[in-house]
């Protein structure tokens, strides 16, 4: 078993503890094109992210023909999973029992796993699958209308540390400067649980610069030539443009 140490972390592949760092942010690289998948290397992503997300929803036609064989040549780096639903982003509409075994198979490669809030409560088996076996795992919600208020953000995060996630992560589309603020208020307000906050739409870009720099603890960039949610900065350029952030404390 490979002890790799990435952006300041040790994760032990296949498994792995994974502890949120308190002093700096974490870019992830996230993936969904099979070619992106195919060339990267665990050398060329440490230029470029700490961890890298698989999105297997967008893999997933791939991923009947080649199982995990997609990603075996990265095991060196640390990978975390997702399978997004249709209802938070995903193009494809793939039902939960589907998405549910996309993310098992995954299981004995992940050093984390992504699930949607509204998808807990039906996954409970599988998020009990994942406590015994210790992988750290990310609820999340997506808005693509517009950022939702204080009060339902909190609510959300209350529910993501009861359920036991490792973190919470929220994107949300925004339509002003002011939403833009509000989200990083968030960010920096709600302390019961790590939070991952980003912006989506025209304010995407700076939103990710801002709510890393206010303390996001997973900042979400693309690796290869395909974003994999609207605004994303590529991972290499985020995480240059993050280097240069000092902490608002």
């Amino acid at each position: 078993m490979t002890n790799a140490i990435h952006g300041g972390f040790t994760c032990n592949m296949p498994r792995s503890s994974f502890t949120f760092p308190e002093s700096f942010p974490i870019v992830v690289g996230s993936v969904g094109d099979p070619v992106a998948l195919s060339e990267a290397t665990p050398a060329s992503l440490a230029e470029q992210c700490d961890l890298l997300e698989i999105r297997l929803d967008l893999l997933h036609a791939e991923f009947l023909e080649k199982g995990n064989t997609l990603w075996r040549h990265l095991l060196d780096f640390p990978l975390l999973f997702t399978a997004r639903c249709h209802a938070e982003g995903s193009p494809f509409e793939l039902d939960l029992s589907t998405r549910i075994s996309l993310l098992r198979a995954a299981l004995p490669d992940a050093c984390m796993i992504d699930i949607e809030i509204i998808s807990a409560p039906s996954m409970k088996g599988l998020i009990s699958e994942i406590t015994i076996q210790e992988i750290p795992w990310i609820a999340s919600y997506h808005n693509f209308s517009g950022l939702p208020s204080m009060r339902e953000l909190m609510a959300h995060a209350s529910f993501a540390c009861k359920a036991g996630a490792a973190a919470f992560k929220t994107a949300a589309l925004l339509h002003t400067p002011d939403e833009l603020a509000a989200l990083a208020r968030f960010q920096m307000s709600a302390k019961m649980i790590p939070l991952s906050t980003m912006g989506m739409g025209e304010l995407a870009p700076v939103s990710r610069l801002l709510c890393a720099q206010a303390g996001s603890v997973l900042n979400y960039g693309f690796v290869g030539e395909n974003t994999t949610a609207p605004g994303q900065w590529s991972a290499k350029r985020l995480r240059e443009c993050m280097q240069s952030l000092k902490p608002i404390s």
